[in-house]
C-alpha cells in the first residue's frame, strides 16, 4: 500500500529541509548522492514528479550511467513527463540499454509524429525483440490506417498464428474496417457484443461512438444493448442529441486503445513497472483517452501513487461514456486511502445526478455499509432495486447486499425473506443458499432447514472456504465432530488467516479431547480477531469453551 497522506507530508518537508539534514547527516557526502536521495525520497513519498526531476539532474552529469538513465525513463514516464521519458528513452538507446517498452515508446513517438515509415520501421524492431512481437500485426494496421493504405484492416486481421496475437487483433481489425467506412462489418460486431466477454464494452462504445460521429444514428442506438451504466448513459446521449464521445478513429486512440488493454492484462498485482509504463504510453498517444486514463489511474494507486491517480482521472470529462467507470475508480482510491468521507460524498453527489444508475446507488450503499450506517444502505440498495425493476433486469446481487444491510440493521426477517427471493433468482449461486443457512444456524433456527441450504452451497462450491466453515459449524452444532472438523480443516487451508474459521476449529478440536491443537487454533484466531472476540478467545484459552464460550 502506497503512502497516506500524512506521510507524504512528512516526506515532502523531509526534501524541502533536505540541504540542512544533509550537511548534518553526510557531511562528506557528494552532490551527486544528496541528489539521489532526494531522488528516491521522493519516490518513496509518492512525488513522481519531483523524484523524476531529480533523476533528470544526475543523468545530465552522468550520461553514460545505465542504471541512472534507466531509472531516470521510468520515473518520467510514471510521472507523465513524456518528454523527459523521450530524452531517457533516447539515450538509453544510444547505450544500447533500452528496455523492450522503451523500443514501444519510440513506436509511439513515431505515430503521434506521423512519421509512418519511422514507426513501421520500429515496428520490424519490436518483432526482432519479440517481447511484444504479437502486437505488430495491430501496429501495422493503425500505421496502415494513418497513411490511407487499403490493406489496413487486412493488415491487423487475425491469423491461423499465434493466439496471444490475435486476442488483440479481432477487435483492432474490427475498428479499423470501421473506421475504413467498411459497414459490412457491423454484423461481425454484433456478434462478438453478444458473447459479452470482458473487452464487448469498450468494442461497443467505440463503434457506436464512430457511427454516431459520421450519422448514422440509428446503427450506433442498436449496438448499445446492454445494462451496464457505460451503456445506458451512452443510449441516454444518443436520444438527447448530443455528440457521443469516445470514437476510435485514429491511429493515436486505436494504439492508445491497445497499449491501455495490454496493461490492464499484464496487471498482476499492478506492481511492475512495465504495466504502468504501458498505460503511460497509452496515455502518451492519446491524452484524452478515457480507457488509458482509468488504466493509468489503476496503476499509479497499485504503485502507491494516489493523488497522482487522482488528478488524471479528474480529467475525463462529464460527457465521456466512461465518466462513470473513472468516478467508480475514483471511489476505490478514496477508499483505499481511508478517505471515506469524501468518496461518500463522491457517491452521493453522483447519486443525486439525473439518470443515476443501479451501480451508482450499489457503490453508495456499500460505503454506507463500510461506514456502520447499514439502515440508509438498505435505502440506497433499494433505490437500485427499484431502477433493476423499472428495467426488468431483476439483479440477485443487489437483493443479496440489501438482505446483508438489513441483517446488519437488527432485520433478519426481512433480510431472509430477500435472500430467498435472490435465491429464486439465481437457484445456483452458493453465496446465497450459505448466507441463508448460517444466518439461521446462527439463530438456531430449523436446523434441518439450514443443514440443506448449507449443504447445497457446499455441493455448488466446494473449495469455498467460507462455506467450508459453515459446513463444519453446522455439523458441530448437531454433534457431528469428526465431520466437522473435516471440513473446518479443509476452511482454514484456504483462508488460513481467518479468525471465525480457526476458532471454530479449536471448538470442534476441544469437543473431541484434542487440547493442545484446540489451543492452537484459537492462538491462530486471535492474530486477526478484534476487540469483543479476543476477549472470548482468551477465556477458551484459559478454561475452554464451554456452551457459553462457544463461537458465535
Amino acid at each position: 500500500m502506497g503512502m497516506k497522506r500524512g506521510q507524504v507530508a512528512i516526506a515532502a518537508g523531509l526534501l524541502l529541509a533536505w540541504p540542512a539534514m544533509a550537511q548534518a547527516i553526510v557531511n562528506d557526502a557528494s552532490a551527486e548522492m544528496r541528489q539521489y536521495v532526494r531522488a528516491r525520497l521522493a519516490d518513496a513519498a509518492g512525488m513522481p514528479d519531483a523524484a523524476a526531476a531529480s533523476y533528470a539532474r544526475l543523468l545530465q552529469a552522468s550520461p553514460q550511467d545505465k542504471r541512472l538513465a534507466l531509472r531516470t525513463y521510468r520515473q518520467a514516464l510514471t510521472a507523465g513527463n513524456y518528454k523527459l521519458a523521450g530524452l531517457a528513452a533516447a539515450q538509453l538507446d544510444r547505450l544500447g540499454a533500452l528496455p523492450p517498452d522503451g523500443t514501444l515508446l519510440l513506436f509511439a513517438e513515431a505515430v503521434t509524429a506521423h512519421d509512418w515509415k519511422r514507426a513501421n520501421a520500429t515496428i520490424g524492431r519490436i518483432e526482432r525483440e519479440q517481447v511484444f512481437g504479437f502486437l505488430a500485426p495491430v501496429m501495422r494496421g493503425w500505421v496502415a490506417y494513418g497513411r490511407q493504405a487499403p490493406d489496413a484492416a487486412r493488415l491487423a486481421a487475425p491469423t491461423g498464428g499465434s493466439q496471444l496475437s490475435n486476442a488483440y487483433s479481432r477487435d483492432h481489425h474490427l475498428l479499423i474496417a470501421l473506421a475504413m467506412g467498411r459497414y459490412e462489418m457491423l454484423s461481425d460486431l454484433r456478434r462478438l457484443v453478444a458473447a459479452h466477454d470482458v473487452r464487448s464494452l469498450r468494442l461497443q462504445l467505440a463503434a457506436a461512438a464512430l457511427l454516431a460521429k459520421r450519422g448514422d444514428l440509428a446503427n450506433a442506438r442498436g449496438i448499445l444493448e446492454g445494462q451496464t451504466p457505460e451503456l445506458i448513459r451512452a443510449r441516454a446521449t444518443l436520444d438527447a442529441g448530443k455528440p457521443l464521445l469516445g470514437a476510435i478513429d485514429t491511429p493515436e486512440l486505436g494504439l492508445s486503445d491497445l497499449f491501455a488493454q495490454l496493461a490492464i492484462d499484464v496487471k498482476g498485482d499492478g506492481r511492475s513497472p512495465v504495466s504502468l509504463q504501458l498505460a503511460r504510453i497509452g496515455g502518451y498517444l492519446a491524452p484524452g483517452n478515457a480507457a488509458a486514463i482509468i488504466a493509468t489511474a489503476d496503476l499509479l494507486t497499485a504503485n502507491g501513487y494516489h493523488d497522482a491517480a487522482l488528478a488524471l482521472l479528474d480529467t475525463v470529462p462529464a460527457e465521456d461514456p466512461l465518466w462513470e467507470a473513472a468516478r467508480q475508480e475514483r471511489s476505490g482510491i478514496l477508499l483505499s486511502m481511508g478517505n471515506r468521507q469524501a468518496a461518500l460524498a463522491d457517491a452521493q453527489k453522483a447519486a443525486a445526478q439525473p439518470g443515476a444508475s443501479a451501480a451508482t446507488f450499489v457503490e453508495l450503499g456499500g460505503i454506507l455499509a463500510d461506514l456502520n450506517r447499514p439502515a440508509e444502505a438498505v435505502k440506497a440498495y433499494q433505490r437500485a432495486i427499484d431502477i433493476d425493476t423499472a428495467q426488468g433486469v431483476p439483479n440477485w446481487a443487489h437483493l443479496f447486499l440489501q438482505a446483508g444491510a438489513l441483517d446488519r440493521s437488527g432485520d433478519w426477517e426481512g433480510a431472509k425473506e430477500l435472500l430467498r427471493q435472490a435465491s429464486k433468482l439465481a437457484p445456483g449461486q452458493a453465496v446465497i443458499l450459505n448466507y441463508l443457512g448460517y444466518g439461521m444456524l446462527d439463530r438456531g433456527e430449523n436446523l434441518p432447514e439450514a443443514q440443506a441450504y448449507i449443504e447445497r452451497a457446499s455441493s455448488l462450491d466446494p473449495n469455498d472456504a467460507a462455506i467450508a466453515d459453515s459446513l463444519g459449524w453446522l455439523y458441530y452444532k448437531r454433534g457431528n465432530y469428526p465431520g466437522a472438523i473435516a471440513a473446518l480443516e479443509r476452511a482454514v487451508a484456504g483462508e488460513p488467516g481467518q479468525s471465525v474459521i480457526n476458532e471454530h476449529l479449536g471448538d470442534a478440536y476441544w469437543a473431541v479431547g484434542r487440547r493442545m491443537e484446540a489451543r492452537y487454533a484459537w492462538r491462530a484466531a486471535l492474530v486477526q480477531a478484534d476487540k469483543a472476540d479476543s476477549d472470548r478467545i482468551k477465556r477458551k484459552l484459559a478454561d475452554g469453551p464451554g456452551d457459553r464460550l462457544s463461537a458465535n
